[in-house]
């Protein structure tokens, strides 16, 4: 364990702030004291990636936690975890991950995972970084959630949440659950030392035992730090209660956020419809960003994600699982803020209104980018949310492109019932933001083929992957990955 701290902070230490990464550093020490005393599980992989183009096709990066770089090169990565016990009332769940990249792109040393869980019935309680939980199968194009999309690094922080409780009096047929969380991000941002505060509520209704319908409400925001052009940002316990209701900034705020909601707000409507058959479930869902008060009151209309789910129950089928997604972000509840107000709206205004003869009308939503937090909703240069969303290739500069039409397809299952494999095929229409527009949109067609190839009397599993880029939005491109892995217990 203490050759593993060595390593960890000759590389992710000088990536992480000064006193988040000595609070990681006490977490790692009291998991490895942990390992004598509990079963513990490990995951080595070793892989391989080359492309024809400068940078690795699309799906072979995205998507991927932030680990995998973007140029030609090697990798190695090592996890060690302990999963919860039915032993006591009070379970604990622990964690650590990390990798090793040489690449013609960047050489790095990267902490993935360091996480502390405990649970007690229904709640449970997350300290560190621990990646978001895989949904479909990993074949989503957003991991289901179009706003933490399990694209970038996971960010150091706590979250408390819980399972679906059932609300007393409706006979299990109306349930609920929640989380609350607050995050640093310790990249290199434009705003420095940027906390994030995120909550959620998701209620789960049971009209027939086959059916589930879910409506929730997710939130994030973006608020602290130190800006360069604004200077320090309002960090109290005052300001964080702002910030928990999406008031407007006091004192040491922006003009902006005095105005407005202090720091930056963003989130997602939610609604999905599981049917249960026998042997398959067949879901539909619907994810709603929103990225300022226009879009909770669906004014950003048809935006979001469309999507059809099927996953069968028989895991040793050709097709275990299927999903067909439609990604629509154009319109932000439209292309202009404001307009002139008319004569009548003038005179219903307060001459002391900074928007005096201008009417609001809430649209150019900008997705997950921010006037104050201009790297936007991103962490070490990845999208956090959806990866159809592009992240600037240079510093600090946020997203790029965040008006696209899409349409992805994900396929998994198990050929011949002996080889497990994945297929992904995503073809989008982009027109970059309202305020740099790209007037040609160009098309994109991006897929993923991955099979784990049979080995037989060897110890560790073999994968061999296959991806291209074709279009006018990225290079042409195809590239191969190669991969060699071992799980275990010890």
């Amino acid at each position: 364990m203490k050759n593993i701290v060595t390593i960890l902070a000759g590389g992710a230490g000088r990536r992480l702030g000064g006193r988040a990464f000595s609070f990681l550093l006490i977490m790692l020490s009291f998991i490895g004291a942990q390992a004598q005393k509990r079963q513990f599980s490990y995951q080595f992989d070793l892989s391989g990636f080359a492309a024809s183009g400068e940078r690795l096709p699309f799906w072979m990066t995205a998507n991927k936690h932030g680990l995998v770089p973007d140029g030609n090169g090697g990798m190695i990565f090592l996890g060690v975890f302990s999963d919860f016990t039915t032993k006591h009332k009070i379970q604990f769940a622990y964690g650590v991950s990390a990798s090793g990249s040489l690449s013609k792109a960047d050489d790095n040393v990267v902490l993935d995972q360091l996480y502390a869980s405990g649970r007690w019935r229904n709640l449970r309680l997350d300290i560190g970084m621990i990646h978001p939980e895989e949904e479909y199968n990993g074949i989503s194009s957003t991991n289901g959630n179009f706003v933490l999309s399990g694209n970038s690094r996971a960010f150091p922080g706590y979250n408390l949440r819980s399972d679906y409780m059932k609300i007393p009096g409706t006979k299990g047929v109306v349930s609920l659950k929640f989380n609350w969380a607050d995050y640093m991000l310790v990249d290199d941002r434009y705003v420095e030392d940027t906390r994030a505060h995120n909550k959620s509520i998701f209620v789960k209704f049971i009209p027939h035992h086959r059916w589930e319908i879910i409506v929730g409400l997710e939130h994030w925001a973006q608020w602290a730090g130190d800006s360069p052009s604004e200077g320090k940002q309002p960090s109290s316990f005052k300001d964080y209660w702002r910030i928990v209701r999406a008031k407007s900034g006091g004192e040491g705020a922006t003009r902006g956020d005095s105005l407005n909601a202090l720091g930056n707000h963003l989130g997602r409507e939610h609604l999905r419809i599981n049917y249960r058959a026998d042997n398959y479930v067949l879901t539909f869902y619907h994810d709603i960003p929103w990225d300022d008060a226009s879009g909770t009151d669906f004014r950003s209309f048809p935006d979001g994600t469309y999507s059809l789910y099927y996953g069968s129950f028989d895991r040793e089928q050709w097709v275990t699982d299927v999903i067909y997604e439609f990604y629509y972000t154009k319109y932000q509840s439209g292309s202009r803020h404001d307009r002139p107000a008319t004569p009548e709206e003038i005179a219903e205004q307060d001459p002391d209104d900074p928007f005096y003869g201008r009417r609001v009308i809430g649209g150019c939503d900008n997705y997950f980018n921010n006037g104050i937090y201009r790297s936007g909703w991103t962490y070490y240069r990845r999208t956090i949310g959806s990866p159809l969303m592009t992240a600037s290739a240079g510093e600090r500069l946020g997203i790029v492109n965040n008006r696209v039409i899409g349409h992805h397809v994900g396929v998994c299952g198990m050929a011949f019932r002996k080889v497990p494999y994945k297929a992904m095929l995503t073809y989008t229409i982009n027109y970059g933001t309202y305020g740099t527009k790209i007037l040609e949109a160009p098309r994109q067609l991006s897929g993923a083929l991955n099979v784990e190839i049979p080995v037989k009397k060897l110890p560790f599993r073999l994968e061999a992957g296959i991806y291209a880029d074709y279009g006018s939005f990225l290079q042409d491109n195809i590239g191969l990955s190669i991969k060699i892995s071992r799980q275990g217990i010890f």
